[in-house]
């Protein structure tokens, strides 16, 4: 599933995560896994699921929630990710 639409908000949510101050330590952990299985996806499609079973859109909107008023544009990029995986059916 090489989408450019999904390559692209990946790499905007890396460069969004290296310029992010005053993230919570378990938000950034958080967020780079999402983006570490997100580029997972982007090669291998059966990656859509982590281990707790929780789907890989259902934990991008979680993220988009937890950082929706203290980082609106990292939660923009969120909400592109949701869209992109919505797309996908995922």
């Amino acid at each position: 599933m090489s989408d450019p639409k999904l390559q692209a908000v990946i790499t905007e949510m890396r460069a969004q995560l290296a310029r992010a101050e005053g993230l919570e330590p378990g938000t950034r952990r958080s967020l780079e896994h999402l983006v570490r299985d997100l580029e997972a996806l982007a090669s291998e499609p059966e990656a859509a699921s982590s281990p707790s079973g929780a789907s890989i859109r259902d934990r991008a909107a979680e993220a988009l929630r937890r950082v929706e008023a203290s980082h609106p544009t990292l939660s923009t990029t969120l909400g592109n990710v949701v869209d992109t995986l919505a797309f996908f059916n995922l």
